[in-house]
């Protein structure tokens, strides 16, 4: 069928002009110009107002700005226009959880898995929600559906240990944090648990190592506490006091960790076992923090069992 030339010449500059004006939004958008994405996307809305793209790029603009109902209201037009938008129910659930709304936000990742039962990021992020509401159990199961899926997905083996954690079950977390670690050396959250688990337990030495393996990655606040504490718990009150200061420094506000400084404090002027550089006896791994400055590094491995 052929449209008829002025059929065809007024339909074809409309779309046109959509895409255009959707092109620029996004540049505008890039660049960080919320006005001008705003403008765009306005635009671009006048010629087609059920496009829904253009109404989930429009939350998304809000939601940058801090427009938070605005990016609501925008994510649920999009999907007044096509309920079966991923993009437009992650949208949707992105900003209700920054609104606090988190039941709000669970449903939402709900009515994306009617449809797409094997999104990844509907799962794992319902995991996380549920975990925030205290749904340990059924964060777990949304985390047995991403392994079910991808079971080297190592972020779903560490929250799924955070959450068994949780509910006391301390030697399954420790084997879900162990393949998180086998599937990503780098994953610094189950470092950052089994820190946790072992000072937990009264393992200060071993919550120290793997303190020092994920800071060597990233820094945080709560690592530089645990650590902090770890060093407590091995009367180093020296170590804990740096580690102490250091999470202070990032984290002012951290209350925990200025109780901690001044039990620390109190302690160096009775006891303290700080020797210099601290002795791993091959615990480390080559290039951690203490190897280069450690004073048995030539005797190492004959001290090593």
């Amino acid at each position: 069928m052929t449209l008829a030339p002025d059929t065809t010449e007024r339909f074809l500059p409309s779309v046109d002009r959509l895409e255009s004006a959707m092109h620029a939004a996004r540049r505008a958008f890039e660049r960080g110009d919320t006005d001008a994405a705003l403008a765009q996307l306005g635009a671009a809305l006048r010629l087609k107002p059920e496009y829904d793209a253009a109404w989930i790029l429009k939350g998304a603009v809000l939601q940058k700005a801090g427009d938070r109902e605005g990016a609501l209201d925008a994510f649920m037009q999009a999907l007044r226009c096509n309920g079966n938008s991923k993009e437009g129910w992650m949208g949707l659930a992105s900003v209700l959880h920054e609104l606090g709304r988190l039941k709000e936000e669970a449903d939402a990742y709900d009515r994306l898995l009617a449809f797409d039962p094997r999104s990844l990021d509907a799962w794992i992020d319902k995991g996380a929600v549920l975990h925030e509401l205290q749904d340990y159990a059924g964060a777990i199961r949304c985390y047995e559906e991403v392994l079910a899926l991808r079971p080297e997905y190592a972020a779903a083996w560490n929250n799924k240990g955070a959450a068994l954690l949780r509910l006391g079950h301390e030697a399954d977390a420790t084997r879900c944090f162990e393949e998180a670690l086998q599937f990503d050396p780098d994953c610094v959250d189950a470092m950052a648990n089994q820190t946790y688990l072992y000072e937990k337990q009264g393992y200060h030495g071993e919550a120290v190592l793997w303190a020092d393996r994920a800071l060597r990655i990233r820094e945080a606040p709560g690592l530089w506490y645990a650590k902090g504490l770890a060093h407590l718990g091995l009367l180093e009150s020296t170590l804990a006091i740096r580690s102490l200061d250091r999470a202070l420094a990032l984290d002012p506000t951290l209350k925990e960790a200025t109780a901690a400084l001044r039990r620390a404090t109190a302690m160096r002027g009775k006891s303290d076992f700080y020797r210099g550089p601290y002795e791993c006896f091959g615990t480390h791994l080559e290039g951690d923090p203490g190897c280069e400055e450690c004073e048995i590094r030539p005797r190492c491995r004959e001290v090593t069992p």
